[in-house]
C-alpha cells in the first residue's frame, strides 16, 4: 500500500530544500522528517536527496519523482483543506492582554481558518494553567509567573516580549508637575488591577508595603479609565495597554524617581497538545510579536 504521507513530506522537503523549515511546516521534529525521507528512499530503493552547505538538494532520481508527484500532492492538500473541518482552539487570556496585544494575530488566524473558532476563557492565572494541564485549554496568553504555579515539565512558556507598568493620571492632574518618590506614593491612594494581578503584586513589592497597610484600591482596567475621566486619581496600569490614550494625550504618565520592573509576557502551552491549528496560531503569534 502506498504511504501518501511519505510522499507529502518528500514534496515539502523538496520545496523548502531545508529540513528545519520543512519540520516547522509539518509540525514534527527534524529527526522525524529525516526518518520519513529515509523510509521512502528504502521503499523505492533510490537516493532522493544529497546534503550540501546550501541544504537538501534533489538527486536526479529525486527530481524525476518530484516532477511526477507534485501536482497530485497539491490536489490532495487542497482536498484535505476542503473536506476536513478545522479544529476549534480553547484559549485562556486576560481580556486586556488579548485585546491590546494579540488582536492582530487572532484576526490573521481567522483569515486562514475562517471555519475555525477560538473559544476564549477569562480566569485567574492559576485556574487557566490548571485547565491547560488538563487540556481543557489549548493555549494561555499571559504575563509570566513563577514556575511554582504550574508543572514546568508539562507546561512550557515562550517569551514574546516585556510589558512596563506605569503610574497614570489625567492630563490636567494636580499631580502632574511633581516627581514622586516611593515614600510619596505610600501616602497616596493608588488604584490598581485586581489583587492577584502581576501589576499589583509588583507594586506592593516595589513600595515594600502590604495591601492591608496601604491605600491600594483594586478596580478593573475599564473602570479605572472611566474614573480617570471624572476624578483626579493615581492609577497604575501596563503602558502597552494604553498606547492610544497616551499618544492622543488623554492620559499622562506620573513622574517618579524610580521605575517598576518590566514583566515578561508570552505563551503557555501543554507540550502534549500540538494539533495543526494550534501550532499555526502559535506561529502567527510569534511572527507578529517580532514586528
Amino acid at each position: 500500500m502506498i504511504n501518501l504521507e511519505l510522499y507529502r513530506i518528500f514534496a515539502i522537503v523538496a520545496n523548502e530544500e531545508n529540513l528545519t523549515r520543512a519540520s516547522n511546516i509539518l509540525h514534527i521534529s527534524q529527526p522525524a522528517v529525516t526518518k520519513h525521507i529515509k523510509n521512502l528512499e528504502n521503499e523505492l530503493n533510490i537516493k532522493l536527496f544529497k546534503r550540501s552547505k546550501y541544504g537538501m538538494i534533489l538527486t536526479d532520481n529525486g527530481k524525476k519523482l518530484y516532477l511526477q508527484i507534485k501536482d497530485s500532492i497539491n490536489i490532495l492538500n487542497k482536498a484535505e483543506l476542503l473536506f476536513n473541518e478545522s479544529r476549534d482552539i480553547n484559549l485562556g487570556s486576560h481580556i486586556n492582554i488579548l485585546s491590546r496585544l494579540f488582536s492582530k494575530s487572532i484576526s490573521k488566524y481567522y483569515k486562514e481558518f475562517s471555519n475555525s473558532t477560538i473559544n476564549v476563557t477569562n480566569d485567574s492565572f492559576d485556574n487557566m494553567l490548571s485547565m491547560l494541564e488538563k487540556q481543557k485549554l489549548d493555549l494561555v496568553l499571559s504575563k509570566k509567573f513563577s514556575e511554582d504555579s504550574y508543572n514546568p515539565k508539562l507546561i512550557k512558556f515562550t517569551k514574546l516580549g516585556s510589558l512596563h507598568d506605569v503610574f497614570i493620571v489625567r492630563t490636567d492632574s494636580k499631580y502632574k508637575e511633581k516627581v514622586f518618590s516611593k515614600d510619596d506614593l505610600k501616602k497616596e491612594t493608588i488604584y490598581t488591577p485586581r489583587k492577584i494581578s502581576k501589576t499589583t503584586i509588583n507594586l506592593l513589592k516595589k513600595l515594600e508595603i502590604s495591601e492591608e497597610d496601604s491605600n491600594i484600591k483594586n478596580i478593573t482596567y475599564s473602570t479605572m479609565l472611566e474614573l480617570l475621566k471624572t476624578e483626579d486619581i493615581i492609577g497604575i496600569i501596563t503602558k502597552e495597554y494604553i498606547k492610544n490614550e497616551l499618544e492622543t494625550n488623554k492620559l499622562s504618565i506620573l513622574k517618579t524617581n524610580f521605575e517598576l520592573e518590566p514583566i515578561d509576557f508570552g505563551i503557555y502551552y501543554n507540550i502534549e497538545n500540538r494539533f495543526k491549528e494550534l501550532q499555526i496560531l502559535i506561529d502567527i503569534i510569534k511572527n507578529e510579536s517580532l514586528k
